[in-house]
């Protein structure tokens, strides 16, 4: 695999991306923000150029210090041809097999390539598969010669100012950094110390979004990652049935679409009430889904992780 390191390159390498939404969703957005300052520290893997079929992108290796850490060590995947993929990933110079880690990508067909690498690397893999949601202006990039997404990463993200909604003195702000804890003691794959530094890098960096109830304390939220993906949305349970979510999402959506991000998110098979909420907010399910694949090297399964 090669190194893709020119600005230019990665900027042809991310037009040519948007053809392939939303298969191609978590390499896209991750080098969205790659080409808009790469506050997370990732790097961009092809196997050839420019006439690609795979990319990855994963954090430099500075990055991945912590064995532990599947939160920071988190690799993204597209591929043309899923059938050489095996081929690809047996590389330890491409996957750390010796850590635990995450692979996470928006296709059809991977699983059986990537159990059968972790059979041959002795690693026990946990997979999940949930509904992709992106909206219909995500979903035009991928015919669209327009820029609706790609504010260069000088430009001034503005802020949209106070939450308009008929609830009575509730309002929306951009998260700060003092309500990952908050965050972290609330999100079902949060509650411990990595989880926390992940929240905070990306609160720290890219736009999250909350709703103060009258008292100024945070009711609702949402958080976006590093490849545009939203997640951690939560509730209060006192507040939950009352719409505040689809309030937060809406006003999150159009302080992200005026800044010309692009976004999407996933959501669990079983949890019927924010399939509602995010289809109320303009939200198409596809059928590619998203997925995700926890690998736990045998030296570490004995281990307490997260």
């Amino acid at each position: 695999m090669l190194l893709l390191r020119e600005a230019k390159m990665l900027q042809t390498l991310h037009r040519s991306l948007a053809k392939s939404i939303p298969e191609s969703l978590k390499v896209y957005g991750s080098i969205f923000h790659i080409n808009r300052g790469n506050p997370f520290n990732l790097e961009v893997l092809i196997d050839s150029w420019p006439e690609y079929q795979t990319v990855i992108t994963r954090p430099q290796k500075q990055e991945m210090t912590d064995d532990m850490d599947h939160y920071t060590n988190t690799y993204h995947i597209f591929t043309k041809t899923p059938e050489r993929l095996p081929e690809i990933l047996e590389s330890n110079d491409v996957i750390n097999w010796d850590q635990i880690l995450s692979i996470q990508g928006c296709q059809q067909g991977l699983n059986e390539k990537i159990q059968s690498v972790a059979a041959s690397k002795s690693v026990q893999i946990d997979y999940s598969k949930r509904f992709l949601y992106i909206t219909e202006a995500t979903l035009q990039l991928k015919s669209s010669n327009k820029r609706i997404f790609g504010r260069s990463q000088e430009a001034t993200i503005q802020n949209t100012g106070e939450f308009r909604s008929e609830i009575d003195n509730f309002k929306s702000i951009l998260l700060n950094v003092s309500h990952s804890e908050l965050v972290n003691d609330n999100w079902k794959f949060g509650k411990n110390e990595k989880s926390l530094r992940y929240i905070k890098n990306c609160i720290k960096n890219f736009p999250g979004y909350c709703l103060l109830d009258p008292e100024g304390n945070p009711i609702s939220w949402g958080v976006m990652e590093a490849t545009c993906e939203l997640r951690m949305a939560y509730t209060l349970p006192e507040y939950r049935g009352k719409g505040m979510l689809g309030e937060l999402m809406n006003a999150y959506m159009e302080y992200l679409q005026q800044n010309e991000i692009p976004f999407y998110l996933h959501v669990e098979d079983m949890n019927e009430n924010s399939h509602k909420v995010v289809r109320r907010c303009g939200f198409s399910a596809m059928t590619c889904d998203w997925h995700q694949w926890k690998s736990i090297p045998t030296r570490l399964q004995q281990l307490p992780h997260f």
